[in-house]
Order: structure tokens, then C-alpha cells, then sequence
């Protein structure tokens, strides 16, 4: 039996979510990952790249009357958002060899094996990424959520079962990229799943979904070329708020500190440039750089080529 991974992926978030598959592929053995190709180019490209280890779905394959409604209703991210629980409840009904089934959003980056993470919470039906945020960043959590459902696991047993359908129902109700009686997205509902369902256990497992809401807890530093956070080994870092503008700049909403471009981020644009050079090798994908207009305001970095 094995844990099942399900990533989804959209043109926009193509190249890091290649960046993503090919960290985990790298660093786990007896890997499963699932991706959820949301349109025609997306599932072309990663055919074209033979991924091991991978069951492609396309879209088509799980949209339903409901669902089509709801993405005619819904802005693209808010329906990747709503396609969350469905996705992962139809990978852990289908494939009858996942014992647990473990969300990752396309932007994240994986620089340590993840295992540690599923071992802590190897009993537990539900695992939670609580975002930790910092003092300054503390007011979020009323509007975003105490979890972050960027990295969200569950076991196939009755607790987590009935958690994953609920959190489908709830989204499939209502998901949308807005605050509305205390509601955000597919993530504030999170909130409310350990006091309705049991056997559910907030993510204590250092080094995990590190992002801009709790990066400034944290110093950075290599030690044998692995990138250490406070001491321990960075597992996972979300690259929430990075926007790619071209091969050569990138921008980001929120600024860093100088150690995190250099350990975290100066090497994961790498990673994307070497991914952009493999696209372009079988295709004459252009890539949907998001346009500059769109970012005013973010801090725009360039890295030498």
C-alpha cells in the first residue's frame, strides 16, 4: 500500500508543477503522483515528458453536470480550488492500492524527503499544515484560515473518508477567491474539521510548507549542500506569490530576506529555467508568462541565465 500524491495543474503553473514532480521523483521511493491536467496543454506536454511514477487525468474524466456548472460560475483558480477533494477522493475510490492520499499545490517545492511528515502522522486519519504565521502576519488567520490547504493528507479509513467528503461537499457549495461569511476559498473551511471529525492532527514535522505568511521565523542556511531552516532540514517550501515574467525575471508579492533568495529561491528559479529548456525541447509552448501589469507593486528579480 502505498501514499498517493495529487498535484493539479493549469498552462499557468505548468513549469513549476514540473518543478515539483521532479523534486518528489528525486527524493522518494515507492512514489505515486496523481495529476489532474485542467486543459489540453497541459496534458499534451506532460505525455510528451513520460513522467515515471505518474497517472495522468484529464479533466474530462471526473467533470460532472454539478462540476460544469460550477466552472462556468467560477474564475479558474477558484474551480482548481473546488477541484481539490474531488480529485483526491476519486484517486484514493480509484486506485485501490493507496492507503493515504496527500494534496500538493503546484508551487511548492520539495528539498527533502517527506517521509518524516507521514511517519509523525502515521495514525492519524487527517494531517493538517497549520501556517504559523508570524506576529506581523497573525491577522490573516481570521480571513485565510489556520490551515494551509496547499499540503493536506488523508487516510483511507472511515475518519478520513468522511473529513475528505465533507470538505468536498462544503467546497462544491461555495469556493470562491473572496471572503464571505467566514468563508475563503477551499481553505477556511479547514478551520472547522477537527471539531466535527476525530483523529485529526496538526503537522508538528519542522522544515514543512514554509511560506512568505512564516518565513520570517526562520534563518537560513546550506550546510553540505542541504538547505537547513533554524537547524533542521527544509522538507518543503511554498513558492505561494511568485509570478514568472520570463526565462530571465521573476516577481515576487512579498519582499525576503537576502538568505532565502539565495538558499531558496535563487535555486528553485534555476530548477524552472532547466524545466522551461526541457518544455521548449517538445514543444512550441510559450509558457503564459504572467503579464507585468498584473504585479504592479511586486518586487521584480532577475537571475542571470
Amino acid at each position: 500500500m502505498k501514499n498517493g500524491f495529487c498535484i493539479i495543474m493549469t498552462k499557468y503553473r505548468l513549469y513549476q508543477g514540473i518543478a515539483l514532480y521532479y523534486s518528489l521523483n528525486t527524493i522518494m521511493k515507492n512514489l505515486e503522483i496523481f495529476i489532474l491536467c485542467i486543459d489540453e496543454e497541459t496534458y499534451e506536454i506532460l505525455s510528451k515528458l513520460n513522467l515515471i511514477n505518474t497517472t495522468l487525468v484529464s479533466i474530462e474524466e471526473i467533470e460532472n453536470e454539478v462540476l460544469l456548472k460550477k466552472k462556468i460560475e467560477r474564475p479558474l483558480n477558484a474551480y482548481c480550488w473546488t477541484l481539490k477533494p474531488v480529485f483526491l477522493e476519486y484517486v484514493i475510490n480509484k486506485f485501490k492500492n493507496i492507503n493515504r492520499i496527500t494534496y500538493i499545490d503546484s508551487d511548492m517545492y520539495f528539498f527533502n524527503d517527506p517521509n518524516p511528515i507521514f511517519e509523525e502522522g502515521a495514525k492519524y486519519s487527517v494531517l493538517l499544515s497549520p501556517h504559523n504565521y508570524t506576529r506581523s502576519l497573525k491577522h490573516l488567520e481570521s480571513i485565510c484560515g489556520k490551515y494551509n490547504s496547499g499540503f493536506i493528507s488523508f487516510k483511507k479509513d472511515i475518519e478520513g473518508l468522511n473529513a475528505l467528503k465533507w470538505w468536498k461537499e462544503r467546497c462544491i457549495e461555495w469556493c470562491y477567491d473572496k471572503v464571505e461569511e467566514g468563508k475563503f476559498g477551499d481553505q477556511k473551511y479547514l478551520d472547522n474539521i477537527q471539531s466535527i471529525f476525530n483523529n485529526t492532527y496538526d503537522i508538528k514535522t519542522p522544515g514543512v510548507n514554509i511560506g512568505f505568511w512564516n518565513h520570517g521565523r526562520y534563518k537560513t542556511t546550506i550546510i553540505n549542500g542541504k538547505v537547513y531552516i533554524n537547524n533542521v532540514q527544509l522538507i518543503c517550501y511554498h513558492f505561494a506569490g511568485l509570478r514568472l515574467l520570463s526565462k530571465k525575471e521573476v516577481a515576487f508579492i512579498i519582499g525576503f530576506k537576502k538568505e532565502f533568495i539565495r538558499d531558496i529561491y535563487n535555486p528553485y528559479i534555476n530548477t524552472l529555467q532547466n524545466v522551461i529548456s526541457k518544455v521548449k525541447a517538445i514543444s512550441n509552448f510559450n509558457g503564459y508568462f504572467i503579464d507585468k501589469k498584473q504585479v504592479q507593486g511586486a518586487i521584480i528579480h532577475r537571475v542571470n541565465v
